[in-house]
């Protein structure tokens, strides 16, 4: 099993499944022609509330959390390996695992009408992108443990220490202009949310090329006295 593969999957398809999405929506008519980066366009969430993108941002989506999941459980074993056991990183896992969920409960209730499955879309996405980062944030503590130059891996480190920081400042820095500013924010929140997406999907990126230059692998085996 090359776990770097599951690590590139997690950049790649998300990336793939919105952009699809909202090229289909262009396409179709359901959605206008704009610069998603830019101001007053389309959220991620609208490239796929309507049919057909609907489908297509299920059918990758879905997927991605799953394999998400694959990857903090792999992020796991390899805490385990390069500090020789002496960390449990089980609340990285867990982290992890709960955003992955909150990924398919948004990507499941997406579309759909009423107000509960607002809710759980509302909720689904804030714990996605907060676990998500917050795990990430929690594996550099672990990181920052190890003879990272040992291991070849301080570019990667410091890599994902500036994305984990431009993320929280960010997010409270939105949170503030959001508040004070509402009119002005309402033309950038959307382009706000796909530079966010971008730069969380980068940490599985730069983790990903941690694993490669480490020589991570994991193989599955059975025991040949059963």
């Amino acid at each position: 099993m090359i776990p770097r593969a599951i690590a590139m999957i997690c950049v790649f398809l998300p990336f793939i499944a919105v952009h699809t999405t909202l090229l289909i929506g262009i396409f179709v008519g359901n959605l206008e022609p704009c610069n998603p980066y830019w101001s007053s366009c389309h959220s991620i969430s609208a490239t796929g509330r309507q049919y057909p993108e609907f489908f297509v941002f299920k059918a990758l989506l879905i997927p991605t959390a799953v394999l998400m999941s694959a990857y903090w459980l792999l992020l796991y074993q390899w805490v385990q390996q390069v500090t020789e056991g002496a960390y449990k990183a089980k609340p990285l896992v867990l982290m992890g695992i709960i955003a992955s969920i909150a990924l398919v409960i948004y990507t499941v209730t997406l579309g759909a009408e009423g107000n509960a499955y607002g809710l759980a879309r509302r909720i689904g996405v804030i714990f996605y992108f907060a676990f998500s980062a917050f795990a990430h944030l929690l594996l550099l503590g672990y990181v920052d443990k190890v003879d990272t130059h040992h291991l070849n891996i301080v570019t990667e480190q410091n890599r994902l220490s500036i994305s984990a920081t431009i993320l929280i400042v960010t997010a409270i820095f939105s949170a503030i202009v959001g508040y004070v500013f509402p009119e002005f924010w309402d033309e950038w929140e959307n382009a706000y949310e796909w530079w966010f997406s971008l730069l969380m999907i980068s940490m599985f990126y730069q983790v990903g090329s941690m694993w490669k230059k480490t020589q991570f692998s994991l193989s599955l085996s059975i025991s040949p006295h059963i």
